[in-house]
């Protein structure tokens, strides 16, 4: 795990927690947070045991979680990393889903879901609607906002 800013709250802006094992797409996220001033990246985590120990001691506002990682299902996750930070929002960041996905994260009490193939704008977008307390999907549910 590679911490990239003491945890703070006095900046006012969004505390990010990124899991993602690819180290090409992570690098990529990363360098677009730093020029994003209301995000702030707090840490960085590769898997799931990486994701829960990052969560418990950064406490982020989102995080934002790959579905497929070495030692685990993300969504399998999103339980242990509530338990660990109550406040923190999961949102999950896939290749790919179909509705039972969708379902899975919500029932397992994820505050979202966004495809990778996405623009940067949207998941900005998503990021600071999540971390308003919104839900976000990336694609339409019965009773659920779908994503603008």
């Amino acid at each position: 795990m590679m911490t990239v800013a003491p945890p703070s709250r006095s900046t006012g802006s969004i505390r990010l927690l990124l899991v993602e094992d690819h180290a090409q797409v992570a690098m990529a996220l990363d360098a677009a947070f730093e020029v994003v001033s209301d995000i702030e990246l707090v840490a960085r985590a590769r898997g799931v045991e990486e994701a829960v120990a990052a969560t418990g001691e950064h406490r982020p506002d989102v995080v934002l979680l790959d579905r497929r990682l070495p030692d685990g299902d993300g969504i399998e996750a999103i339980a242990r990393l509530r338990e660990r930070s109550p406040d923190s929002r999961v949102l999950v960041f896939t290749g790919g889903a179909d509705r039972s996905v969708i379902d899975r994260v919500a029932a397992a009490g994820g505050a979202g879901l966004l495809l990778k193939a996405g623009l940067l704008d949207d998941l900005l977008d998503t990021i600071r609607r999540v971390a308003a307390g919104e839900d976000s999907f990336d694609v339409d549910l019965p009773g659920r906002p779908a994503r603008r």
